[in-house]
């Protein structure tokens, strides 16, 4: 034996053992997962209802808006109260009752705050403080009732799930009504796995006969159907989740569903589940985006003819140099205007500026001391400095060398430190 069908061997044998201890130490059984819903079941909470309603050759819808009415002569389930949000919605749905329609209304829905109690004939009565006395004395008579019998040994419980015991506790959670007339043929009796909404009882307002009614012993009328006009008015006390998700699979709950919306061949169902509407920034760029386009173009010229430039509106213009024949001009005429004497006093003024920012404390000099302290820094003849830096006016033959005087000692004051 070579050593490659040795380590095959070997293999083999490992293999064999792995197998055997995995039947010997693993049991394999069957269990039951539950899958999540997919497709439209996910987002559509009546989809059961209505695929039981199809199955009927009914055509059954669910909206989350009512701007419209059904058509006559079908059948509207308002499970919410939030189309009570448009105050005309009361008229409109009560004029297509009187033309033929059929209303459907769920008591845990809160219908009876809305405008329909005004016209509706049916009303609930809250009976919660009678159910409870009832069932206090109901207990104090049983209690009473084993106390004065004796107890019989019970036999054990079989340990399956499957037994007759369990089903019978099964059974005791079912409520049972009693349909008059019937629902379906001779079907006058309903065994529901789904409660009423507890301490309400139904009723008619007085003028009014029933169509249909749904009893229960304890709980009185909880299902009734009135005429109204041409149409016809529902209600069920219930709350909508007897229409959601698997709740019509249960017990003969599909039966109920079935003579509440009055369902057969041809019919039509609108189920109304809330009133949802599209956000409002959404409506308002499908509504009036044309609007908005133009408010924004609008805004954006405004804050561009607002915002600060880097420069002017307009370009400079360019920068000539003045001929000597302009300036000749230019000075002719302010001396025309003004006189020689407003010439010597810009000149005086041209001094006092240079001499004030060179020499320290010439603004505070007398006359006398402010002459001195020019004539020293510049050179210039005390004199002639004087004359000129005190004098207010002087004759046109005076003005050049007064001029002259004046614009030399500025000139030094600048140039020298």
């Amino acid at each position: 034996m070579t050593r490659e069908r040795l380590f095959l061997l070997l293999a083999a044998v490992a293999l064999v053992l792995g197998g055997w201890w995995l039947s010997a130490n693993t049991e394999w059984v069957d269990e039951n997962v539950t899958r999540p819903a997919t497709g439209e079941a996910r987002s559509n909470p009546v989809y059961a209802f209505e695929q039981i309603m199809r199955r009927l050759g009914v055509k059954a819808e669910h909206f989350e808006q009512l701007d419209r009415m059904p058509p006559e002569g079908a059948r509207l389930v308002l499970m919410s109260s939030n189309w009570d949000l448009v105050p005309e919605r009361a008229g409109q749905i009560k004029a297509w009752v009187e033309r033929g329609g059929h209303l459907v209304l769920l008591q845990g829905a809160d219908w009876d705050e809305t405008r329909l109690e005004s016209w509706v004939p049916i009303f609930a009565v809250d009976v919660s403080e009678k159910l409870k006395r009832e069932a206090l004395a109901a207990r104090a008579a049983a209690a009473a009732a084993s106390a004065a019998e004796p107890k019989p040994v019970a036999p054990a419980r079989a340990a399956s799930t499957g037994s007759d015991d369990d089903d019978e506790d099964d059974d005791s959670d079912r409520d049972e009504a009693d349909s008059e007339p019937p629902v379906f043929g001779d079907i006058d009796s309903l065994d529901l796995c789904y409660r009423f909404t507890n301490g309400k009882r139904l009723k008619l307002k007085p003028g009014h006969q029933a169509l249909w009614t749904l009893t229960q012993d304890l709980h009185g009328h909880q299902l009734i159907r009135a005429a109204h006009g041409k149409g016809s008015v529902t209600v069920l006390d219930a709350n909508p989740a007897v229409f959601q998700n698997l709740a019509p699979f249960s017990c003969d709950t599909s039966l109920l569903l079935a003579a509440t919306v009055q369902a057969e061949p041809g019919a039509t169902v609108w189920i109304f589940l809330n009133e949802k509407r599209e956000a409002l920034t959404p409506w308002l760029w499908h509504s009036g985006w044309i609007a908005i386009v133009l408010g924004m173009l609008a805004l954006a010229a405004w804050l561009w003819r607002a915002a600060v430039r880097f420069g002017p509106r307009l370009a400079p213009p360019p920068r000539l140099r003045r001929s000597i024949s302009e300036q000749v001009r230019g000075m002719g005429a302010y001396l025309h205007r003004h006189g020689h004497d407003a010439l010597l006093a810009a000149q005086q003024r041209a001094l006092e500026e240079a001499a004030t920012r060179r020499l320290r404390g010439y603004a505070r000099l007398p006359m006398a001391d402010r002459v001195h302290a020019v004539a020293t820094a510049t050179g210039v003849a005390r004199d002639d400095l004087h004359a000129a830096m005190s004098s207010k006016f002087c004759t046109r033959a005076e003005l050049p060398q007064r001029l002259h005087v004046l614009e030399t000692a500025r000139r030094l004051l600048l140039t020298r430190a």
